[in-house]
């Protein structure tokens, strides 16, 4: 009976099962034993898997296909070719300039080559230059239609005449080969109209024949 007694009171007490668990947690988690995963400072991110991007992506391909068809390609131009008459306008006057006050001299010959023609005094404002004082400024336009050239006053100063036939400003008129056409002065700027053999003119640039322009009219050849 003693000895039992003894026993128990020196026998430590044993601990449960689910004691010894939480002894076990404890002792792993102490502070000083936890070890996070290391992340960079920045941010990585990526995108791919974003739908808005995925959605926005093909439409900027897209678009910069659309701004490439905005260029011309050479099979959409129409042909480069035409057949086109040319008009050749002579100088007929007598170059008296005594109406004027000084000395002007006579214009050069002009051949029509392109379908419109402005007439005028003012090269930024006319495509034939004549460098007359009774010229307007903006004067008359020449226009090349259904193998005829046509006339139109621009309403100027001092007239357009198709030989004595003064035009009324707007009015379209036709000019057969042979007429003399004023515009303003019949001293100075009166040319005779004759119609050259038709000829098949191309758009594009020959440099071997082309001259380089001097006052910006690329389309209105001034004969020597």
């Amino acid at each position: 009976m003693v000895a039992t007694a003894v026993a128990a009171v020196a026998a430590p007490p044993v601990a449960s099962s689910n004691a010894a668990r939480r002894l076990l947690c404890f002792s792993n988690c102490r502070p000083h034993s936890l070890s996070l995963p290391q992340r960079p400072l920045s941010p990585s991110i990526r995108f791919e898997s974003s739908p808005t991007l995925q959605w926005l992506q093909p439409n900027l391909n897209r678009t910069r296909k659309s701004s490439r068809r905005l260029k011309s390609s050479p099979s959409e131009n129409p042909s480069t070719e035409a057949p086109s008459e040319t008009w050749r306008l002579e100088p007929v006057g007598d170059g008296d300039s005594k109406h004027i006050g000084f000395r002007v001299p006579l214009p050069g010959a002009f051949e029509m080559v392109s379908n419109v023609v402005t007439v005028g005094r003012l090269a930024e404002k006319a495509d034939m230059v004549i460098p007359v004082a009774t010229v307007s400024g903006l004067h008359a336009r020449l226009e090349k239609k259904g193998g005829a050239l046509l006339v139109t006053d621009l309403d100027s100063t001092n007239g357009t005449f198709i030989n004595d036939k003064k035009l009324k400003p707007g009015d379209v008129t036709t000019v057969s080969p042979g007429s003399c056409l004023t515009f303003g002065d019949m001293h100075l700027a009166i040319f005779r109209v004759s119609k050259l053999k038709s000829t098949t003119v191309s758009s594009e640039p020959d440099e071997s024949e082309s001259q380089p322009s001097t006052d910006g009219q690329t389309e209105l050849e001034i004969a020597s």
